[in-house]
């Protein structure tokens, strides 16, 4: 054997010493574990025996005195009642077992009050001047006992060891979740008797130095308060992440400070809220973005309170949870205002304020969007988690988008009756106040048109309205006049003609029309030309009787003195025709009413130009012959008092 080779079985001898030294230790190592645990079971044993009263006395009392030593005698409890399975001590078992459940239920009972003690209520007053506060203010726990929030902190650590936390964490989001809905709710009763000035908290942005005294907060007081116990309490406890070093990264939720409200906001009341919801005002949609704001106020505090309660990992979870129950009552809510809105009949009259409540609302979520995407980010809530943008924004869309739908029929259905001046049809003018409106928040609308996945553009919804409303109008309207009237006919058409028109010229809607009906402003000019010449069939009769009479001269030459007896009565007999012919025509138009002041003008000029002209000449050619002994019976009228007469016509 050389000299390499020995050496070789050396280095294979040493290498197999050293591998069975390892699994020596590895022995070792574990015997003493086993031994250590052997020694806690002993020792939770002979505690057992020993202070078995003096320990049941303690569970049985509950935590509230030494929640510490009394968490300690819990594990040594469940320590011996494990021992005594393993040793099939069936009485000691069952016995053992009886009192650790006792001990667990006396745990959740001081958790069930340390919770309820932070879930009462908010004052209406207190959630209304929280809502109202340009500044956000978040908890401060030095008013909150903080002692009672590292108690239940330390329950709920060592329930999360034992692996019990989900109940625990059940619990909480419960009794929070209900303290919230219940807040809103004593707000939401409140707002229906106070008349209250909102201003409204919808945007936000970020203030980094809030989160910073959260975190000067967590590691300062709450550590420092329990330090002595922590040393009692042992290793259980001292793993805990709220007593240790953390990453204040993965807990940071910077709070958030809004902006000035927004002045049209700021001006509106909310006034007692009606048995049956009537939309004589907005007041309804603004006791409903009252609720939205005092929610996110609520949400943001309790996710403050869930910093200094629980460790970062659950926050998502217990905030899910937490959600749900004052989501359920926002969302009735909700489809009781949604519901109100699209029952609402004669929508194009009565709805204005049930349309802005809808755009209001749909605006208060949009406006609000930064604010929420970033407390969904900060919150680790995943996106099938975002019910409160998921849920509700969703159900305000749809009903937007039903009101829209609703309207063009009411509009097409609509039928009532021409009044007895003949203005400008009510329909008319709700029509277009509707579609300026349309154009204001177009927006909006257009935005949720796209998140429904209906693309509408504004000129098709626009261009609608308008052939549904000229088609009820110009149409269906005239078709409704019962006797054959061809002069209420043109005043109506006249009057409703003349104000689409100069609505049309003097607003926003210009441009859309036109891109609509390019010929638009040259049709509606000669639909006024011809309904002008239709009215001015009124003047017919008049113009017949002394049309007469000039005929009759031509024939037989009247002379100023000494008329034939069949002069005389040609003369008695026309002027009396020319007469009624006035009457008729004063009684006719005196109850017409022409809205526009420029259309008034033009009608009586055209009036003039027809009839007066050629009265005149008739009155000063045959008023002045000698044709009776009682002028007063047959000459009523002379071009003064006749053009006086039509200078007071088409006058409210």
């Amino acid at each position: 054997m050389t000299m390499s080779d020995h050496d070789d079985e050396q280095l294979r001898i040493l290498l197999r010493f050293i591998l069975h030294i390892n699994e020596v230790n590895q022995d070792l190592r574990r015997l003493v574990c086993d031994i250590e645990d052997d020694k806690t079971s002993i020792t939770a044993v002979c505690r057992y025996y020993e202070a078995f009263n003096e320990i049941q006395m303690m569970i049985t009392s509950g935590p509230s005195l030494n929640l510490v030593d009394y968490l300690v005698e819990l594990d040594r409890l469940d320590d011996a009642h494990r021992y005594f399975k393993q040793i099939h001590d069936e009485d000691q078992h069952k016995r053992s077992g009886q009192l650790y459940n006792i001990g667990l239920k006396k745990l959740i009972e001081e958790s069930d009050e340390l919770i309820m003690f932070h879930s009462i209520p908010l004052n209406s007053d207190d959630l209304l001047e929280l809502s109202k506060s340009t500044i956000y203010q978040p908890i401060n726990p030095e008013e909150m006992q903080e002692s009672s929030l590292s108690t239940f902190r330390i329950i709920f650590d060592w329930f999360k060891e034992h692996g019990y936390q989900q109940g625990l964490i059940n619990l909480y989001a419960t009794k929070r979740g209900n303290m919230i809905c219940s807040s809103l709710k004593l707000l939401g009763e409140y707002l229906a008797k106070k008349s209250v000035r909102r201003a409204s908290i919808s945007l936000f942005t970020a203030s980094p130095c809030l989160s910073s005294s959260r975190s000067s907060l967590n590691g300062d007081m709450i550590r420092e308060h329990m330090k002595t116990q922590l040393i009692r309490l042992g290793h259980r406890i001292a793993r805990s992440p709220v007593f240790g070093s953390r990453d204040t990264s993965s807990r940071r939720n910077s709070l958030l400070v809004p902006p000035k409200p927004h002045e049209e906001e700021n001006t509106i009341n909310v006034d007692g809220i009606a048995s049956s919801i009537r939309f004589s005002n907005d007041q309804e949609a603004n006791r409903y973005k009252y609720l939205l704001d005092a929610f996110v106020i609520l949400l943001l505090r309790d996710v403050d309170l869930l910093f200094y309660v629980f460790e970062a990992e659950f926050k998502s979870i217990i905030l899910h949870k937490l959600i749900e129950i004052p989501l359920t009552y926002l969302y009735e809510e909700a489809k009781q205002l949604c519901k109100a809105i699209n029952e609402l009949t004669n929508k194009i009259y009565h709805g204005k304020f049930a349309f802005y409540s809808l755009i209001s609302v749909i605006r208060w979520f949009y406006r609000s969007n930064p604010l929420l995407t970033q407390f969904y980010q900060e919150s680790d809530l995943t996106l099938s988690q975002q019910q409160f943008t998921n849920t509700l924004l969703i159900l305000f869309e749809n009903s937007l988008m039903e009101y829209l739908r609703l309207v063009l029929n009411e509009i097409q259905n609509e039928s009532s009756p021409i009044s007895s001046n003949c203005q400008v049809h009510s329909l008319t003018v709700h029509v277009f106040d509707y579609m300026e409106d349309y154009l204001n928040y177009e927006s909006i609308i257009t935005t949720v048109h796209k998140n429904q996945n209906s693309i509408v553009p504004s000129c098709i919804y626009m261009g609608e309205l308008y052939r549904i409303l000229c088609r009820n109008i110009f149409e269906k309207r005239p078709e409704s006049i019962v006797y054959d009237d061809s002069v209420i006919r043109a005043i109506f058409l006249l009057n409703n003609t003349t104000y689409i028109f100069k609505r049309i010229e003097s607003s926003s809607l210009l441009s859309i029309m036109e891109l609509i009906h390019p010929n638009l402003k040259s049709n509606i000019e000669t639909y006024i030309e011809k309904s002008i010449k239709i009215y001015m069939k009124c003047c017919l009769p008049i113009i017949t009787a002394m049309q007469e009479m000039f005929h009759y001269d031509d024939l037989y030459h009247l002379p100023n003195n000494q008329l034939k007896d069949s002069d005389r009565s040609q003369l008695k007999s026309n002027f009396s025709m020319v007469n009624t012919a006035i009457d008729t025509f004063r009684r006719q138009n005196q109850s017409y009413v022409i809205d526009d002041s420029q259309l008034r003008d033009r009608l009586r000029s055209e009036l003039k130009q027809s009839i007066l002209d050629m009265f005149t000449k008739y009155y000063t050619k045959f008023a002045s012959k000698n044709f009776t002994h009682h002028p007063e019976k047959y000459i009523r009228y002379n071009p003064s008092t006749f053009n006086n007469l039509i200078e007071q016509l088409f006058e409210d």
